[in-house]
């Protein structure tokens, strides 16, 4: 039978901290209206959120037009705990399918990186990897970091190059408790107009192995 449902959010409006400032930072939502408005467009990328291509934006206008199903549906958890980087190599050993929901677990999952300051220990996705991903057309690639938080100089630039080949993006995700293998993927951004991407809450639970009767 299925597994329980997980939640593999991390809190909105929490964000790793500048170096050497101690434990995570919440930010306080504005008062004002209009100030509410551009603290969320910033706030984006805090917590668990989702970017999608340049062509499908996440606006009031075009959520007529998104394809839910990037962000739902089945998915396959990799394990991927390569020293620095996740390599084009590695990641080739799971054979990426076109159409495929990926979910890539790293080191950085069991060490809550968002409570944590920024870093350069982080593991990131490395350009090679992203366009393997982006050759194999998967439909849509789940991380357990922020590229938008500069752990890396590059990191903006492999996020950009997978959102323009048309690659949607969950970033921030706590996979601590998620094994790897086939799961069942609930990830629905809000509604909103917000730069770079939306807030978004993630579960998953287990799928049973058809294969073990």
């Amino acid at each position: 039978m299925e597994g329980a449902w997980l939640d593999i959010s991390v809190p909105f409006g929490e964000e790793p901290s500048q170096e050497g400032a101690g434990e995570a930072s919440r930010v306080a939502l504005p008062e004002n209206s209009a100030e509410q408005a551009e603290w969320l467009k910033r706030a984006a990328w805090m917590g668990t959120y989702v970017t999608a291509p340049p062509s499908l934006e996440l606006d009031l206008e075009d959520t007529e037009r998104l394809p839910l199903t990037a962000t739902v549906g089945k998915a396959r958890v990799l394990l991927l705990d390569d020293v620095d980087c996740i390599r084009a190599d590695s990641l080739a050993e799971y054979e990426p399918r076109a159409g495929e929901r990926l979910l890539l677990r790293t080191r950085n999952s069991q060490r809550e990186w968002w409570k944590r300051p920024h870093g350069e220990d982080f593991v990131r996705l490395s350009d090679a990897a992203a366009r393997l991903l982006i050759e194999r057309q998967v439909a849509c690639v789940g991380v357990d970091y922020v590229s938008r938080s500069g752990f890396h100089a590059d990191g903006v630039a492999v996020h950009q190059t997978l959102r323009e080949a048309g690659v949607w993006i969950i970033e921030g995700l706590d996979l601590s408790d998620v094994k790897v293998g086939v799961h069942e993927l609930v990830c629905l951004p809000l509604n909103v107009k917000a730069e770079w991407g939306s807030p978004a809450r993630a579960l998953l639970r287990a799928l049973r192995d058809p294969a073990a009767g």
